[in-house]
């Protein structure tokens, strides 16, 4: 099969490896859609190998069940499937919870095992979700984006009527924004500093863009939610961004702030500046279960009956064989007002 290999950095080649085989429980996917995630990218702009180079990525993927291993008794042969990537170990007290995102044995699919950026991939029966045949596969390729989402909202609820701010425009930021609407939010409003996402945020759920080229990011959410600040502050970037402080700032008092985004270095905070106002500040780490379903198959099901759109965010679709193109659009936002990159092994 084909698959692209990962050698680090830039380094982007598509080989011809031997096919995978599915172990007991484990089902043997054609992978027809697979996204480009922002995690991805963090490697790709590092420009080095990393320990387990080469390897094939991809953790946000869709596509068809070719075979079945030994024990497998609820997938069939031909059946569309979601794939959830994350995988703990089952046993510690964080699998048995249900919060397998904290198990210290987690791996994904596309991290320590091989990924859907292939033509086939290899997946534990569990983590395989059927799809109903009105499910476009693009849009299932980034359920994983979605279920990010869900779980935002279960760390992090929100109240009907309550001011919901997001700082971002990447997909997890506009899925989350649309998540809020769902949930009920009385206004929702998008921080960003492109125009196009911005208006997909408008299409998604009718949230107001504010561009922070043009303004100050507090002081813009003050004017917009009448000098209260958001109830609600879902930190979307992450990465060299300086949007934590922000953040706290434009939150009302005794509001709270979920932080999604993942910062590449310390992130100092002005504890003055929110301590009387006694702003909480909620992490936000991937997604595991709500209550006894998997936020995967929550995000699926909102998904299915078009609660949540994905197709608005996936901007471009490329071939395996350009997948490193795919890659510079990916990280050059700007220049190819990209939001997500889907690849069609």
């Amino acid at each position: 099969m084909k698959a692209a290999r990962f050698y680090g950095g830039k380094d982007i080649r598509v080989e011809t490896v031997p096919d995978p085989v599915p172990g007991p429980g484990q089902v043997l996917v054609r992978v027809k859609a697979a996204g480009i995630c922002g995690s991805d990218l963090h490697g790709y702009r590092a420009n080095q190998p990393g320990s387990q180079a080469p390897r094939t990525s991809g953790h946000e993927l869709a596509g068809v069940v070719e075979a079945l291993g030994s024990g497998v008794t609820k997938l069939s042969v031909g059946q569309r499937v979601g794939v959830e990537p994350l995988i703990g170990c089952g046993v510690c007290d964080y699998c048995q919870a249900g919060q397998y995102h904290l198990c210290d044995k987690l791996e994904h699919i596309g991290g320590a095992r091989s990924g859907g950026f292939a033509e086939l991939t290899v997946a534990p029966e569990d983590k395989a979700f059927p799809l109903p045949d009105h499910v476009d596969m693009d849009d299932a390729s980034i359920l994983d984006v979605l279920a990010v989402a869900v779980h935002a909202l279960t760390v992090v609820p929100v109240e009907p009527g309550d001011r919901v701010a997001v700082v971002g425009t990447g997909a997890i930021g506009l899925a989350t924004a649309a998540m809020a609407a769902i949930a009920g939010a009385g206004d929702v409003a998008v921080l960003g500093r492109r125009p196009g996402p911005l208006s997909v945020a408008d299409e998604l759920c009718g949230a107001t863009g504010i561009n922070v080229t043009e303004v100050d990011p507090v002081e813009a959410v003050m004017e917009w939610s009448g000098g209260r600040g958001a109830n609600v502050v879902y930190e979307a970037v992450g990465g060299m961004a300086n949007t934590l402080n922000s953040s706290l700032l434009m939150t009302a008092p005794q509001g709270t702030v979920g932080l999604i985004g993942v910062f590449r270095e310390p992130t100092p905070i002005d504890t003055r500046a929110v301590l009387r106002r006694e702003v909480t500040l909620a992490w936000v780490w991937s997604y595991a279960r709500r209550h006894e379903r998997a936020e995967f198959e929550i995000a699926l099901d909102l998904l299915s009956s078009g609660k949540l759109k994905a197709a608005p965010m996936i901007t471009h679709r490329l071939p395996l064989d350009e997948i490193a193109h795919g890659f510079d659009i990916a990280d050059r936002k700007s220049v190819y007002n990209s939001i997500k990159v889907v690849i069609h092994p």
